[in-house]
C-alpha cells in the first residue's frame, strides 16, 4: 500500500536535486533547483513522487551530450490552486524518446521546445480524498493499441536490435562507454527526419571533433559515424514498414531520406528485400 503525507515540497525536490548533482557532474551536466516559494506544504506521496522524478531526471541524464543543463523548478500556478513541476533540459529534443519517461508513475507531458524539452507535472493544492485503492495521478498505458499492433509490438520487443544489443553488451564491461554510445543513439533518433543532420552535425552534438568521435566509434562498433547514422535509420525505417500505416515513401522521409528511389536501393543492399516488398509481405501475412 503506497501512504500519502504531508509535508514541504520545496524542501523535498530540493534536497531530492541536491542528491542527484554528483551523477550529473560525472556526466558533464549541469542540474539546478529553482522555487517561487520558500516553503509550501503538500499531501503527496513521497515514494512515488521521488521515484518518477528520479528515473526522469536520470533518463535525461544518461542521454544528453556534455555541457548540457536541465533545470528543476516549482511554480505557484495564478490561480493558487496548483503547483508545477517543470523539467527543463538544454540542447535536444527528447519528446520522441519514450524511455525517458516509461518508468515514471505519475503524469508528465511533454513539450518540445526550439533547443530541449520542458516536462510537466501539475499537482493540486487541494486536500484529496483519501482512497486505499488509489496510487495518486498514475499514468495510464501508452500501449493503448489495437490487439494487433500490440502483438506486432510484443514480437518485436522479443528481441534486442543491434544498437540496444550493443549497448547490452558494452553495460557489462564498459559502462562509461555504453552512456556514450546511448547518447549517440539518443541525438540520431530526435533529428531522424532532418536529413542534414550528418556526422559533422552529431560531432557539433557531442562537442567532439571530428577525429575523437571517429576513433571512438570505430573503436566501439567498428563503423565510422556516416555508415552508423545511415544504420540506425534504415532500423528504423524496417520498424517502420513492420509495424506503422504509412507507405514507403512518407517512411522514407520520417528516417531522413529525401530521395525515395535511393532509399529503396540501399534499403535493398541492408536487409536484401525492397521496402515494397517487405510491406505488402506483411500486409499479406496479417490479413490472413
Amino acid at each position: 500500500m503506497i501512504y500519502s503525507s504531508e509535508a514541504d515540497i520545496v524542501q523535498f525536490l530540493k534536497g531530492l536535486v541536491q542528491s542527484l548533482q554528483p551523477y550529473a557532474q560525472t556526466n558533464e551536466v549541469n542540474l539546478s533547483f529553482s522555487s517561487d516559494l520558500s516553503k509550501q506544504r503538500l499531501l503527496y506521496q513521497p515514494s512515488l513522487l521521488s521515484q518518477s522524478l528520479v528515473h526522469l531526471i536520470c533518463n535525461m541524464i544518461n542521454l544528453l551530450p556534455p555541457k548540457s543543463k536541465i533545470k528543476v523548478r516549482l511554480l505557484l500556478c495564478p490561480d493558487n490552486q496548483e503547483l508545477l513541476i517543470e523539467i527543463e533540459n538544454s540542447k535536444i529534443n527528447l519528446i520522441r524518446v519514450y524511455e525517458v519517461t516509461a518508468q515514471t508513475s505519475y503524469s508528465l507531458t511533454g513539450y518540445p521546445l526550439p533547443r530541449g524539452t520542458l516536462y510537466r507535472l501539475v499537482l493540486p493544492l487541494q486536500k484529496q480524498p483519501s482512497d486505499s485503492n488509489q496510487t495518486g495521478e498514475v499514468a495510464t498505458s501508452p500501449n493503448n493499441l489495437p490487439q494487433f499492433y500490440r502483438e506486432i509490438q510484443k514480437r518485436l520487443n522479443s528481441h534486442f536490435s543491434k544498437t540496444e544489443k550493443l549497448i547490452a553488451t558494452l553495460e557489462k564491461n564498459r559502462p562509461q562507454e555504453a552512456a556514450f554510445m546511448q547518447k549517440v543513439n539518443v541525438l540520431i533518433k530526435v533529428n531522424l527526419e532532418d536529413e542534414n543532420f550528418d556526422s559533422n552535425a552529431l560531432c557539433k552534438a557531442m562537442s567532439m571533433s571530428r577525429t575523437q568521435l571517429f576513433r571512438r566509434m570505430k573503436s566501439l562498433i567498428r563503423q565510422a559515424p556516416a555508415n552508423y547514422i545511415k544504420s540506425v535509420r534504415l532500423q528504423k525505417a524496417k520498424e517502420m514498414l513492420e509495424t506503422a500505416n504509412w507507405n514507403v515513401s512518407e517512411i522514407a522521409y520520417k528516417t531522413g531520406f529525401q530521395n525515395v528511389s535511393h532509399f529503396s536501393k540501399i534499403f535493398k543492399k541492408q536487409y536484401g528485400v525492397l521496402p515494397s516488398v517487405l510491406q505488402r509481405t506483411i500486409k499479406s501475412a496479417t490479413n490472413e
